[in-house]
């Protein structure tokens, strides 16, 4: 199972506060790290690094996309940021490993639109990829639609194959 960025920089923290490498207790830097968590964690990171510990957290960072340090996090991350802290500071053995079950099947996009949407849109969205532009197209749309009376037909069709 993928987890998201918040869910494993709210188990990060934990773990950095256990390694010693945040520059006070993890209770005191909660707030700071769940709301722009760039700086919180580059100096605790460097810190890590310059005591030669970072192999110890290696396995997580490992799972966390390229850009978890980027901005702060919205309010779905800062759930998940909280969901992921206490799970770490109670001891939850979630391992973290990704499902090699589930590799072979399609992104989220097409699973999370696929009883939502015409077949045609759905291809499209397979061949070109999804996203938050096309989530936010597919919104548009669907609005499009509530509004045209039934008997009118759409003048152009978006996304036709």
């Amino acid at each position: 199972m993928p987890y998201s960025r918040g869910y494993l920089l709210g188990r990060l923290l934990v773990r950095l506060g256990q390694l010693e490498a945040l520059e006070a207790p993890v209770e005191q830097i909660y707030q700071q790290a769940i709301t722009t968590p760039p700086p919180v964690f580059a100096k605790a990171l460097a810190s890590l690094i310059e005591a030669g510990k970072e192999e110890s957290i290696r396995e997580m960072l490992r799972l966390l996309p390229i850009n978890a340090f980027d901005g702060g996090l919205n309010w779905r991350e800062r759930g998940a940021f909280a969901l992921g802290f206490s799970h770490e500071r109670a001891g939850y053995t979630a391992p973290l490993e990704e499902d090699s079950e589930g590799s072979d099947q399609e992104g989220d996009l097409s699973d999370r639109y696929e009883f939502r949407i015409e077949q045609g849109l759905k291809e499209w969205i397979k061949n070109n990829g999804g996203g938050a532009f096309v989530r936010t197209v597919l919104r548009t749309e669907q609005a499009k639609q509530r509004q045209q009376p039934d008997d009118a037909t759409p003048q152009t069709q978006p996304f036709a194959s």
